[in-house]
Formats: structure tokens, sequence, C-alpha cells
């Protein structure tokens, strides 16, 4: 077992009361039980996500205040830079909001940050030549709530400037025109979750309202729904009702650049979050990740097929470029652990490597927690100064951790759970590195409790193998769309009679076949075709799986996805 099994439990009169009060099989009323759904209203419009529960933009603080602004600048012919970020979620607020002011005749133009290059936040020189050009209005998207320099900058370039932010403010605020974050701590806004492109879209609904045109804000859903998966914020409230309609409207996507892009992503007929995460914001994260930039915006605005899936073919091409430099920097680590694996029994994971690429280490740190479940900071060392990328594990606030250490970063930001930095000159050698991979455990140590440190796996009941059907996974998949704080549910059978296999497929994954009333069930562990060794043909496992729907040739099939596997 790789986990700790954490058997969620629901009252069974609770449960038996709350299905009949909606309609739904038990077990379905378990699993709302468990997300804390224990309202009937509440579980219903859970159930049923309407646009009509969004909340109204002009409860967030300043909202007013930026219409107002946006508008104005349209009327009297101003010219407006966005000032987006690089990842999948700066990208779709960066497209989003270029659209709407676009639709609204604003004359618009837009700044998407050389990851590479320019790394995380707002430059000067970027805002100096906005003012060169013309432009009297900024508006960040995915940025800025930490950019004290860049507000003073804009004030002395003459720029009024914007922000639209998600990411946790410091102490005060940059003294801006207006900041639209929902994490202020003067904001009352209802919901606090909402990603970067959330928020963008908030905007879109109070400007497209305000002139009398909100028929038209739902079209926009398509790629709030990816930024708002891709950005891994809680689906739940508003962005739950926003994925819901958005997943669905991207079945018959009207815009060239993003039906190109489902078409070179392999996705055909109904998405679901799966495919936004392992298909779609992959290959738009990997033009910035591989050095490209505004490609991936123009994608969105170009209208000429040919042109669209130029476009995409070479976002795949980075893609298996991004995957290549990827295996190469773990087989590297790897390496140093099959050398000295106390290096590594840490609470907290620095690891450098020379000259890394950047646009990866935010997917190896991930990759590293994943292995060894601990926070983790990879730092590309570069001849002059350290890049580093951070992922945390449950119950670890990673960007709390960097603020106890504040003073050792050239600049850094993010969230709870994933942290960008970068680091002086000075820490180009392995004695400063490791000073700081020492003051970070330190801080870390005592909020680690053992139980902390083996990963749990929350189960959501025990299955009969009798039980498992297609109805079953039917009546389950009510709950979708899944994510953070709404995850795809796990669940667990024991002594499943292994009837043929096991295998392994590509040299990495296991696959076998399990009984399961009466017919073969196909079951398969990603990437751990190594425990293929340790079951025996015909033996009983017990199982904890999540499931899903295969379909081929017009059939439909279930799939068991392994999460974990016990030998009795």
């Amino acid at each position: 077992m790789k986990y700790r099994w954490n058997v969620l439990s629901s009252l069974p009169d609770q449960v038996e009361q709350l299905a009949a009060q909606l309609g739904v099989i038990p077990l379905v009323a378990q699993l709302l039980l468990q997300r804390g759904l224990d309202n009937p209203d509440q579980a219903r419009k859970f159930l049923e996500p309407s646009l009509g529960d969004l909340h109204d933009p002009l409860l967030m603080k300043d909202m007013e205040r930026v219409v107002e602004r946006v508008l104005r600048a349209g009327q009297a012919g101003e010219k407006v830079l966005i000032y987006g970020d690089y990842d999948v979620d700066g990208i779709t607020a960066t497209v989003v909001l270029k659209r709407a002011l676009e639709m609204l005749g604003v004359a618009v133009d837009f700044h998407l940050p050389l990851r590479l290059e320019e790394g995380y936040g707002i430059q000067t020189p970027v805002l100096r030549k906005a003012q060169e050009d013309g432009c009297s209005l900024v508006i960040t998207v995915d940025n800025g709530i930490r950019a004290f320099e860049a507000a003073e900058a804009s004030r002395e370039l003459g720029l009024d400037m914007i922000v639209t932010d998600h990411h946790v403010p410091d102490e005060s605020l940059p003294s801006v025109y207006a900041i639209l974050n929902p994490h202020r701590p003067d904001c009352s806004y209802p919901d606090k979750n909402l990603a970067a492109v959330g928020v963008v879209f908030k905007l879109v609904q109070a400007l497209f309202g305000k002139v009398g045109k909100q028929d038209v804000v739902h079209h926009f859903l398509k790629l709030v729904a990816i930024g708002t998966v891709a950005d891994l914020v809680p689906v739940i409230g508003e962005n739950r009702i926003m994925v819901h309609y958005g997943l669905r409207a991207l079945v018959d996507p009207r815009n060239l650049g993003l039906k190109a892009l489902l078409e070179g992503s392999g996705i055909s007929g109904e998405v679901d979050q799966s495919d936004v995460s392992f298909r779609l914001a992959p290959r738009i994260n990997a033009v910035t990740r591989m050095g490209g930039g505004r490609e991936v915006v123009d994608l969105f605005s170009v209208d000429d097929p040919i042109a669209a899936q130029a476009i995409v073919q070479e976002m795949n091409t980075k893609n298996t470029l991004r995957r290549q430099e990827e295996a190469r920097i773990l087989e590297e680590i790897e390496d140093r652990f099959n050398q000295d694996p106390k290096a590594f029994d840490r609470d907290f994971l620095v690891v450098a490597g020379q000259h890394w690429h950047r646009g990866v280490i935010g997917i190896v740190a991930a990759r590293l927690v994943e292995r060894f479940h601990r926070p983790t900071l990879v730092l590309s060392v570069e001849d002059t100064f350290c890049q580093g990328s951070g992922r945390s594990i449950a119950g670890v606030n990673l960007l709390a951790v960097l603020d106890q250490c504040r003073d050792q970063f050239v600049k850094y930001g993010g969230h709870a759970q994933a942290v960008g930095c970068m680091l002086g000159q000075e820490f180009c050698s392995g004695d400063k590195i490791e000073q700081l991979a020492i003051s970070l455990e330190d801080f870390v140590k005592p909020q680690l409790t053992p139980e902390k440190l083996i990963p749990s796996l929350p189960i959501g009941g025990y299955l009969s193998t009798e039980g498992i059907s297609l109805s079953l996974f039917e009546a389950i998949d009510q709950l979708a769309p899944f994510g953070i704080g709404n995850p795809v549910p796990v669940f667990a059978s024991k002594k499943m009679d292994v009837v043929s296999g096991p295998w392994v497929l590509k040299d990495q994954h296991l696959k076998m076949q399990v009984q399961s009333n009466g017919s073969r069930l196909d079951a398969i562990w990603w990437k751990n075709g190594a425990v293929a060794d340790t079951i025996d043909p015909g033996s009983q496992v017990d199982l904890a799986y999540t499931m899903s729907l295969n379909s081929y040739l017009g059939k439909k099939k279930l799939l068991l996805t392994i999460q974990d596997i016990n030998l009795p």
C-alpha cells in the first residue's frame, strides 16, 4: 500500500434521508454528505448548477470603479494594455479580456511575458514602452497584487493601472487605480476561490451588463473552464458553475483556434476535466515553457484554419520537447537518489541543477512531491541567478513558508500549493542553497506530523464487486465536474479476483482484469508496472480505484483506474 486508506463515513439515517429528498441513490447521497452538502437545497444546487446562481460582479471591491474607467477609455479612444501571465490561467484570462474589450470597441494590445527571459511579475521596461506606444491604461491579469515597484513606475509614467489577480496579497496593497481580487482584506465578495480567468470573467460580466449585452457573456465560459481547471483552484461554488457550462460548450467550439486546439489534442465529442488537465493545458503551457509567447494568445484570434492548425502543430512540437526535458531532469535526480538516498530524507526537499530548463522545473517539483510526499523547491542554477519553482503537500502553505525567508529571495509569489521564486547570484553556490534548505526545513518541520508525511487516500466507500456497474458510474457522474474541493470519488473493493494478467504496458503501466458481476473489468495503474511481479494470476487483491468510461466502436465500457493495491 502506498497510502493510508481513509474511509470516509456518513450516518446511514442521514444518507437515506438525503437520498429520498433528492431522488438519488444512497451512494450519491453519501458522497454529497462527505462533501459537506447536508442541506437538500444546497445539494440540489450542487447537482444542478445554474448560471443564475452566479454572484453579482458588482459585489467585488472596486468593480464599479473599474467598469467606469474601462468604458471611459473606450469612449475616449484611449489605448489599453493587458499585462498577462504565462501559465494557462493567465493566458486564458488574457484572451478573454482582450476579446471582451475588442467587442466593446476598446483599442487594446497585450503583453504576455516571456517565461524564460522575463520571469514572473510586471517589468518596468514593458510599462515604459506601453506609455511610449500611447497607452494610458494598463490592466494586469493573474499578477500585480504584490507589484509595488511596478505600481510606482506606472504612476511616474502617467499610466492608470488596474490589477486583476487572485493571488494572496502581502500585508499592504500596491497603490494603483483599482484592484479586483477577492482575497484583498477589504473585499466582501462571497467566493474567494476564483482563478484569475474567473476574476476577469466577473469583470466581463459587469462590463457587458452595464452596456446591456449580458446575453453574450456565456460564450466566454469555454476558456474560463480551461483556465480554472488548469489552475487547480477548488471546483466548487462559482467555479463549479462556470466549469460545468464551459466544458459542455466545448463540445461545439466556434472559435477556429479553439477548434484546432481540441482536434490537435485528440479530443472529440464530450470534454471533461481530465481532457483539460492532461491534453489541453500541457499544450498551452508548453508554448511559454519552451520559449514561445504571443502565438498562444494569437491562436484564438486567427481567422484562417490553416494558420490555426500551424500554431497547434507547433504547440504539439513544443509539448514533446517539454516532456523530453522533464524526463532528462528527472533521470538526473533519480541518479542522485540512487547514489545518496539519505539526501532525500528531509522534511523539505530543495533540489538544484545547473542550467535545468526553467520552463519545466515546476512540473519536476510536482513529480517529486508525488514520489516523496514532501514540500519541494526545484532550482535551476544559472550563471548570475537561480530560478525556482515549488510545490507542496496538503497542510503546508508554501507561500507562507517562503514568507518566513523572504529576505533571501529577489522575488517570489504564488499560492499555498505552488510558488515561483528568484534567488540572487550568491545562491549559485551549493553552500548557500544548503543554508536555504535548512531554513525552510526548520520552519516546516513543526508542521509535519507523522500522519502528514504519509499520503492519505480518502475512500468514498467500499463497493461489492457485484455492485460495480455502468449505471452506478452514471449516477456518480452527476457530481462532475471534479477537481480540487470535489475530487473524483475513490472506492475500494476487497478480495477482487484477478482473472487475467497482470501485464506491463509500455514498460511502465500495470494492467489486469478483475471479476465483477460475472464479467471482466479492465484495471490500470499508471506508472506502476513494477508492481506486476508482486501479483499472482488468479490471486485476490484489495483495490482502491476510480471509475471512468471508455467508448470504443459505439460501445461503452467501464475502466477502473487503480489508486492503490493491498495484497491480503
